[in-house]
């Protein structure tokens, strides 16, 4: 058993706030009156750039003050990140907690980035600019959806990982194609090193209790500033590849401060592509080993998962 503890599962499920109660939770379990709280680091693609807290959910400063967090709100939104780079980051960030004689909760939807840091990374072929500026240049003249098909005939296991906007990961997949002439996603089963030990419990909802939680979460990111911050991002005078503006949510709220949509279109369309995301999410996670699954009806259940995760993770030993 490790000290290490991963919580996982489709976006909107409440990881977060479990997350948050485990790590009080924890520090209680350890009889002192001065406990301090684990220490959550982020998994999630998206809730490490600044200025998009409100639409990615990322944690604001009453969950900070709760537990201290990692990995999240620390990037320009024009900088690219890689699944590798997360789990160099992400080791770093645990041997520091654990080093400070706290635990360390990984929480997050990102599959990419968990399996990273969980199964080891796959290095893959050294990026190729002539082969990349060919993609490049297709990008340009046909568009991503062009590459898109171009991915789904010989690599669909990826495409079906890859957000609907996100041409820096079509590229390196259609790359390492042309390279080696094998699918990325086949490489990275084959080739990983350094695994990351963790006990892992995931997070699930019927499909139908899941729809109303993404419905709900959008309502109240509304009013707590998400067009705000899409209008912010839209005057930040990032270049047009900045990853930022290609976030679910956002690049349909810039749609409409564009005037290419209303905002009832822009919203039906962020809960349509949220959903759609869930599902792959859901997809993506049963194929992953090991997980200790919670069946959730409602966040009154929160509390209790998390006692759960405390009492199966008592007494575990780092590797």
């Amino acid at each position: 058993m490790t000290d290490r503890i991963v919580i996982l599962g489709p976006t909107a499920g409440g990881k977060s706030e479990i997350a948050l109660l485990l790590a009080e939770r924890l520090a209680d379990a350890e009889g002192s009156d001065h406990a301090e709280p684990a220490e959550i680091i982020g998994a999630d693609s998206r809730q490490i750039y600044r200025g998009l807290e409100v639409g990615t959910a990322a944690p604001r400063s009453a969950d900070r003050a709760r537990a201290p967090h990692h990995l999240a709100s620390f990037l320009s939104p024009s900088e690219v990140y890689s699944a590798g780079r997360y789990a160099r980051d992400a080791k770093r960030a645990i041997a520091d907690v654990e080093e400070r004689g706290k635990r360390a909760v990984v929480v997050g939807g990102s599959g990419l980035y968990l399996r990273a840091l969980l199964d080891g990374l796959f290095a893959g072929p050294e990026r190729d600019e002539r082969v990349r500026a060919g993609l490049r240049a297709r990008l340009e003249a046909d568009g991503l959806d062009a590459l898109r098909s171009d991915l789904e005939r010989v690599d669909p296991a990826a495409l079906a990982t890859i957000l609907p906007g996100d041409s820096t990961r079509v590229i390196r997949a259609l790359e390492v194609h042309a390279l080696t002439g094998r699918p990325i996603s086949a490489l990275r089963r084959e080739h990983r090193n350094d695994p990351t030990p963790a006990a892992r419990f995931g997070i699930r909802w019927a499909r139908s209790a899941l729809a109303e939680r993404i419905e709900a979460r959008i309502r109240q990111q509304l009013e707590d500033g998400f067009l705000e911050e899409a209008r912010a991002l839209l005057g930040a005078g990032l270049p047009p590849d900045a990853p930022g503006l290609h976030t679910l949510g956002y690049r349909e709220l810039l749609a409409h401060l564009k005037g290419d949509a209303s905002l009832d279109e822009a919203v039906a369309t962020i809960a349509l592509r949220t959903r759609q995301l869930a599902k792959r999410q859901e997809t993506w996670f049963r194929r992953v080993p090991h997980v200790r699954w919670f069946t959730l009806t409602s966040p009154d259940a929160f509390p209790a998962v998390a006692s759960a995760i405390v009492r199966e993770t008592a007494g575990g030993k780092r590797p």
